[in-house]
């Protein structure tokens, strides 16, 4: 007797997008958790394991409200290979961490070099031929996540097999996931930044933010009198002033406060 059977295969089905972003939305310290497990799920569906920093510039570990640290606990990475990610000295040479300093969307970055969304305007990268000697893997595809106040994150995603190229996963990446990161990350230091270190909120004058660009330039006070057609007098009264409303204790740190704030920048003056 002929019979007829069905097969069932189960899968896993991508969450709806706003459902995701809900998912991984942290108000408080006792959501990071439940938060982190829910963004592991959905890189894990895709094939892929995940390495989160908020601090490229400290590289300090993502802790939940216990303490336990996001990238081991949560993310399922070994200490062994988090070490060289967490040293000072070669982080510095970290050509994935590098590239994350310069690009503001999701990245492709391999032995071959560095490939986005868009055409790069920088100079080329070129080869980097120990690429994976530095990182552990052949390729990852990185989520740079800039904070305010100049802080600057990362989201490292590699293939499960640390020998695999990335190409095909780049291109059909899901338009949710960097999303998703960046909501995870951003709600993590909203709730964990050490606020003694942060700019007070203020309003410079324009010619305050003048003399700071000048200064951020190389300028001294008497080539800045010179450019602005003022007295030097009045350029040391409008950079003490700019101190005073930064709560700055010298120059350089006024200069520091004034870009974490966007007051000045790479374009500037």
């Amino acid at each position: 007797m002929a019979t007829n059977v069905l097969e069932l295969h189960r899968f896993d089905r991508a969450p709806d997008p706003r459902a995701l972003i809900d998912l991984v939305t942290v108000r408080d310290r006792a959501a990071i958790l439940p938060a982190a497990l829910g963004l592991a799920r959905e890189v894990r569906r895709l094939g892929l394991r995940l390495m989160l920093w908020d601090d490229l510039s400290s590289l300090a570990p993502m802790v939940d409200a216990s303490g336990a640290a996001l990238n081991s606990a949560v993310f399922g990475w070994d200490e062994d290979t988090l070490a060289p990610w967490q040293c000072r000295e070669r982080a510095l040479h970290n050509p994935v961490l590098r590239a994350c300093r310069m690009e503001s969307e999701p990245f492709l970055i391999d032995g071959s070099g560095v490939r986005g969304i868009w055409a790069d305007p920088l100079p080329a990268r070129g080869s980097q031929g120990d690429f994976a000697a530095r990182t552990g893997f052949a390729a990852a595809i990185v989520v740079p996540v800039h904070l305010p106040f100049g802080q600057i994150g990362a989201a490292v995603l590699s293939a499960a097999d640390p020998a695999a190229g990335l190409d095909d996963v780049f291109d059909t990446l899901p338009d949710t996931l960097a999303p998703a990161i960046r909501r995870f990350v951003r709600g993590y230091v909203g709730l964990c930044r050490d606020t003694r270190y942060l700019p007070p909120a203020c309003q410079l004058s324009p010619r305050e933010v003048e003399c700071l660009s000048w200064i951020a330039q190389g300028k001294t006070d008497y080539e800045i009198s010179i450019i602005l057609g003022c007295s030097h007098a009045g350029v040391r009264y409008h950079i003490t002033r700019a101190c005073e409303r930064l709560n700055a204790v010298n120059r350089a740190q006024s200069v520091f406060r004034a870009s974490q704030l966007g007051y000045i920048g790479p374009g500037a003056p």
